[in-house]
């Protein structure tokens, strides 16, 4: 068990304040995920995080902004770096639109993560603006980016004609939809796919969905 820092010697506390915030942050989303927001503790929060339960109230107030804290970190830097990994691409669209899948897919998938989803969603009414900014970060935010890469492959002949936000929602729900099978239905079914296999055969499926007539990657992946 890891011992909690103290105020004396204990050199976890060398730490620089943006390194241990972003460890209780770490910390909160694997215990928030395991145990839900009400059976989650401060105290376990901290034990997870190497420090006592005094320095997540000092950096957080309360478990309610800690769980605040923790969806907005959660689903915010991903999309950042999404943002990020788009402007820098550099190749087809279809390339660009695989990168940023992968990236949400990844966060999706992240241990913690799904069933930090579920718990945020189901703490809508407590928390409204913590909620709202998750699903703007994973759903409006993430879904301008598959927006973009879509009306750009269209406008360079890769993807065949579509309604760019139409298509971005069926892929967001495509991709949510997995997430459910993988983390939670995959636990009653013996025979269902591992994660990267369903995953490989997602993108292959939306390839063939949007490729123009006679595009070169037509049939690739399959």
């Amino acid at each position: 068990m890891v011992k909690p820092d103290s105020d004396t010697d204990n050199p976890r506390w060398q730490r620089r304040p943006t390194e241990r915030r972003r460890e209780i942050l770490e910390a909160a989303a694997e215990v928030f995920g395991e145990s839900g927001y009400d059976c989650a503790t401060i105290a376990e929060v901290a034990g997870r995080a190497g420090v006592s339960s005094g320095t997540v109230l000092n950096y957080f107030g309360s478990k309610g902004d800690l769980f605040e804290a923790t969806l907005a970190e959660r689903f915010l830097t991903v999309v950042v770096e999404s943002e990020a990994l788009t402007a820098t691409h550099q190749g087809s669209y279809r390339e660009l639109l695989h990168k940023i899948l992968a990236r949400k897919w990844q966060l999706l998938t992240d241990s913690a993560t799904a069933d930090l989803i579920l718990f945020g969603l189901a703490k809508a009414k407590t928390f409204p603006e913590a909620t709202g900014l998750m699903c703007r970060e994973i759903g409006q935010r993430y879904r301008r980016l598959v927006m973009g890469a879509l009306a750009a492959g269209v406008r360079s002949g890769e993807f065949r004609p579509l309604d760019p936000e139409v298509q971005a929602r069926l892929l967001g729900a495509g991709l949510a939809g997995l997430m459910l099978e993988v983390k939670h239905f995959s636990r009653f079914d013996a025979s269902s796919p591992d994660a990267e296999t369903l995953f490989a055969q997602f993108l292959a499926s939306v390839d063939h969905a949007l490729a123009a007539p006679g595009a070169a990657f037509l049939g690739e992946g399959l």
